[in-house]
């Protein structure tokens, strides 16, 4: 089977002691040299894109096999390159743009585990989950876990979370299998 989005390296776990056994995979994704996407032709982001499209029907796969301990960890970390009142705001928005992820609650085993800076509004999460076809949105809530950091500075999420290991820890205690688990962290940048 292809290895999907790039190469995969073996994830340690790192406890109080130190490193234990190996629990799971990290999908890293590009390559570690050649050209960047702003030096490909045209043509060349094209053959790229579809290189990277065929190995995603891998992870695709492992998604739709409904196991009772699969879960996805969504991370969509900012960048806010101009600083403003508003980019605590701004900020909010971009990380909840991926909220559409919750419409994968539809496969009835699925667990979410979704991180921001900020809680967001209840209002907001029952509007997705009230997209959700032949599901009861009770049923999807309670497979739904919401972190928020707490923190509405216009830092990269990525960076708040790395400062909070017990909130890296209740995260991680929430993913019930490390193997089954998808892992989706957005950097994105805004000018």
């Amino acid at each position: 089977m292809p290895e999907p989005c790039g190469f995969s390296k073996p994830i340690r776990t790192v406890g109080v002691s130190g490193p234990s056994s190996v629990r799971g995979h990290l999908m890293i994704t590009g390559t570690a040299s050649g050209p960047t996407l702003a030096e490909l032709s045209d043509e060349e982001h094209y053959e790229r894109f579809d290189r990277l499209q065929e190995k995603m029907l891998g992870v695709w796969e492992i998604m739709r096999q409904n196991e009772e301990d699969e879960s996805v960890v969504v991370i969509p970390s900012v960048s806010v390159d101009r600083v403003n009142e508003r980019s605590g705001s701004l900020q909010q928005a971009y990380e909840e743009r991926l909220l559409v992820l919750l419409l994968l609650l539809r496969q009835p085993r699925l667990r979410i585990i979704y991180v921001t800076s900020m809680p967001i509004a209840a209002k907001i999460v029952e509007y997705y989950l009230a997209l959700l076809t032949e599901v009861i949105p009770s049923h999807a809530r309670a497979r739904l876990s919401l972190i928020s950091v707490g923190d509405a500075s216009p830092r990269p999420l990525s960076e708040k979370l790395l400062e909070r290991p017990r909130l890296i820890s209740l995260i991680r205690s929430l993913v019930p299998n490390p193997l089954r688990s998808h892992f989706g962290a957005v950097q994105h940048h805004s000018t």
